[in-house]
């Protein structure tokens, strides 16, 4: 399940958000292209689904180890640029401070002649490409952020508190079985079970059990 959500959300050239970073790079970007493009390179993924009434309104669905979540790709485009406005970096240069000058240019990712501050701010050259600034998205970010949490919980025996959504209403008292059976399900949880029922995992003597949980009873 999660090496699936994986290749939906990050493979190149056909993960969400690759797509996504490519509309944002190809002139005339839209939503409506954004969301044609997931129709053509995504329908084949077992994770990801579309109905005629979401392809009509360029929604989208995924298969989430808790349910399924329906995805409106209106906005997309534009909020995974991550721009400031355009008024904020005005204000930026119109400042007469040199320093507050050099911030607007590495907004716009505009070359400037000041390149001995750029080297303070940077701390490295390696972040200016011919004096230029490469701008990341958001979805860019995202991956990255992603990609290290992936690698570090690949080099560690990590421990997890499994939470889980009682019902679609989020309401008290109302404890929905077949929701709850389904993210149990979807998480590994009831195969979990399943094998530890047949003997396999060491098991906990009942003296060893209650004085190690006995402070949750």
């Amino acid at each position: 399940m999660v090496l699936k959500m994986f290749s939906i959300l990050l493979k190149k050239g056909m993960g969400i958000f690759h797509i996504l970073d490519d509309q944002v790079k190809t002139v005339g970007g839209t939503d409506k292209t954004f969301a044609n493009d997931l129709y053509r390179k995504c329908t084949s993924h077992p994770r990801f689904s579309a109905s005629k009434l979401q392809l009509g309104s360029r929604q989208f669905q995924l298969e989430h180890y808790a349910g399924p979540v329906q995805y409106d790709t209106e906005t997309f485009v534009e909020k995974n640029k991550d721009e400031i406005p355009r008024e904020a970096t005005d204000l930026l240069l119109s400042s007469t401070n040199q320093y507050v000058r050099l911030l607007a240019d590495l907004v716009n990712g505009e070359p400037s002649d000041n390149v001995g501050l750029h080297g303070a701010i940077s701390g490295s050259s390696s972040r200016m490409k011919g004096g230029m600034q490469k701008k990341t998205t958001v979805g860019g970010q995202f991956t990255k952020q992603l990609r290290k949490l992936r690698d570090r919980i690949d080099n560690t025996k990590p421990h997890y508190i499994r939470c889980l959504k009682p019902n679609p209403e989020l309401v008290p008292n109302n404890y929905n079985a077949i929701m709850i059976t389904e993210q149990l399900r979807y998480a590994g949880v009831l195969e979990a079970v399943r094998v530890s029922r047949v003997g396999y995992p060491q098991r906990y003597g009942h003296d060893q059990f209650v004085v190690r949980y006995g402070l949750l009873a």
